[in-house]
């Protein structure tokens, strides 16, 4: 009857720390091309409705470039499948949760004839779709920002079509451990919303796959389109399709797998006999993978002689050869089996050193990646703030 696509938590231009700045550009193409194959897919299949059940960006003010990027995608899909409708609300990350930034980044979307943004978070608002002489209601509320620890559906009400949808981003009691960081956001329970005569809830927020059925009503979260962070290292990243018919069950979604970004863990275990830690993590790390985001965690002890040599950021470069980025985690415990260590041996640097030894790395490694508009701007922030350091008397 009618055939729905349901994806969320794309989280379009993250922003992650830890990578430099040519591996960050390439790890937020990673999440637009997640977004590209579901829109390929919808040209291809051309669904009756596509929905984003929140998170759509990452943040409340992306880059202009992602939001261009998936302005000419709508607009693609809509010039090759004028059928498809696309309805979107948003989610904690691109809500804002003051009143002086009173719009979400998704709201630009309303401009374009094929997509529907569920902009209210306070009240309901639905589109109907018409197909064969049967009625399809899709009801949607946003994320409420200022209140995010409401029940979302509290003032849902019943589906009043042939067929029901409701989006929503927030936690299910049910499917969502209330010990978990997601709990916290926009919970209610399958009791607050059965009886109302809706066939599907599209929601979004968790980032694993799952469904489950409860009265005649499926509740289903599609997860995020790429890995996130590294707890989700070993979930498959896809999306949902089905065709809603009389007595949608479980069994009639279909997981769409996603071609995204592996990510890796290795734990590497020291001991107090290891001499140089840069050297036994590189002893321990041989075989390459550059497209695998990679985090290594450093376990164990090590003895504080041996610590005082550990150059962190030569081994992140020296290890960027050989994978695509990794992110290093040090879990180490310092031993020192001399307990009357000279202390004075070691070299305390003034803040206007270590400023100096801090930019000084970041201009060679922009040097490395061929970056000269990055490498003229540390070159004067190194200028200007080894001056501002100066008149601050923070020599000492």
């Amino acid at each position: 009857m009618f055939r729905i696509v349901h994806t969320a938590d794309l989280h379009l231009d993250p922003d992650y720390a830890y990578l430099a700045y040519s591996k960050l550009e390439a790890r937020k193409l990673d999440f637009l091309n997640a977004f590209d194959q579901i829109i390929d897919f919808c040209i291809e299949d051309r669904p009756d409705a596509l929905l984003i059940s929140g998170d759509f960006y990452d943040k409340i003010l992306p880059r202009n470039d992602p939001r261009v990027h998936v302005i000419e995608k709508f607009k693609e899909l809509n010039l090759k499948s004028r059928n498809t409708k696309v309805m979107v609300i948003s989610g904690n990350h691109d809500t804002p949760k003051s009143r002086d930034e009173a719009k979400t980044p998704v709201d630009t979307l309303k401009a374009l004839d094929n997509v529907t943004v569920f902009d209210n978070r306070t009240q309901f608002r639905k589109l109907i779709l018409e197909k064969e002489g049967k009625s399809l209601g899709i009801y949607g509320k946003s994320f409420y920002g200022l209140k995010g620890n409401l029940n979302p559906v509290a003032n849902l009400p019943d589906c009043s079509e042939d067929f029901g949808i409701v989006m929503i981003h927030g936690s299910l009691k049910e499917m969502n451990p209330i010990y978990s960081d997601y709990a916290q956001y926009a919970p209610f329970s399958v009791k607050d919303c059965t009886g109302k005569d809706f066939d599907y809830f599209a929601l979004g927020h968790y980032h694993k796959f799952q469904s489950m059925a409860k009265e005649n009503t499926i509740f289903c979260y599609p997860g995020s389109t790429e890995r996130y962070t590294f707890t989700e290292e070993h979930y498959e990243k896809g999306f949902v399709w089905f065709d809603l018919h009389n007595d949608l069950a479980a069994d009639d979604l279909n997981f769409q797998r996603l071609d995204v970004r592996r990510m890796q863990t290795r734990e590497i275990e020291f001991n107090p006999q290891v001499e140089d830690i840069n050297k036994f993590v590189l002893d321990n790390l041989i075989d390459e993978d550059p497209d695998v985001l990679l985090r290594i965690v450093l376990k164990g002890d090590v003895l504080f002689d041996m610590y005082r040599k550990y150059r962190v950021n030569a081994l992140q470069r020296e290890l960027e050869k050989s994978f695509f980025a990794l992110r290093i985690e040090n879990e180490l415990n310092i031993k020192d089996v001399d307990m009357d260590y000279d202390f004075s041996s070691l070299r305390i640097l003034t803040p206007i050193q270590e400023f100096e030894n801090f930019v000084r790395d970041k201009i060679k490694l922009f040097k490395e990646e061929q970056n000269e508009e990055y490498v003229k701007l540390y070159e004067e922030l190194l200028k200007y703030g080894i001056e501002e350091l100066k008149s601050l008397d923070t020599e000492q």
